[in-house]
């Protein structure tokens, strides 16, 4: 009959679980610091009725951000890493229109001719921001509030395979837009 050693850390008390790989993935998550968004608008100084409107955020925060947690207790310790993965992006133009992208959206390339280029990510105004709130008190200065919201989707890794999702996680940025309209004259 062979008789096996079992090795214990110190402090460690035999039979006793060491701390749940999902409860230490959120602990994890908990620590993630994800960057907001920074908002870029094209034309950006002012829009205009019934002119496209492009939508991006600076897209160098369009990438995966992972953090590792430990947690230990008297059956040993566990280590985990959760990873907050950008899925989508919410834009609350202002206007009561809500706009999703599926990515951070397209730089407008003034370099470029605008028949050359398009976007998945844009919003048409149909009204000016005539009475909207001023930056300044000034009513000539009345812009659309914009706040665009990135959810990202979150995930857990911990010992020997094991893994799971975790409630998604959302960061905001805000600006605002002056829509104009254009009228043209005739002689």
């Amino acid at each position: 009959m062979a008789t096996g050693v079992a090795w214990f850390a110190t402090g460690q008390v035999p039979g006793t679980p060491p701390p749940d790989p999902a409860t230490v993935g959120a602990q994890a998550a908990s620590e993630l610091r994800l960057s907001s968004p920074s908002l870029v608008l094209s034309p950006s100084n002012s829009g205009y009725v019934n002119l496209a409107e492009w939508l991006w955020i600076d897209p160098t925060i369009w990438h995966p951000f992972t953090t590792t947690a430990q947690a230990c207790a008297a059956g040993g310790c566990t280590t985990a890493s959760a990873t907050a993965t950008p899925a989508y992006v919410t834009w609350n133009t202002g206007d009561g229109s809500t706009v999703t992208c599926n990515g951070p959206g397209t730089a407008y390339n003034t370099a470029v001719p605008a028949d050359a280029q398009s976007t998945y990510c844009s919003h048409t105004y149909t009204e000016t921001s005539a009475g909207q709130p001023t930056p300044d008190g000034n009513p000539n200065d009345a812009a659309f509030p914009i706040m665009a919201t990135v959810t990202w989707t979150v995930a857990w890794s911990g010992p020997a395979g094991s893994a799971g999702s975790l409630p998604s996680l959302t960061t905001r940025g805000t600006t605002s837009l002056k829509v104009a309209q254009i009228q043209s004259v005739n002689n």
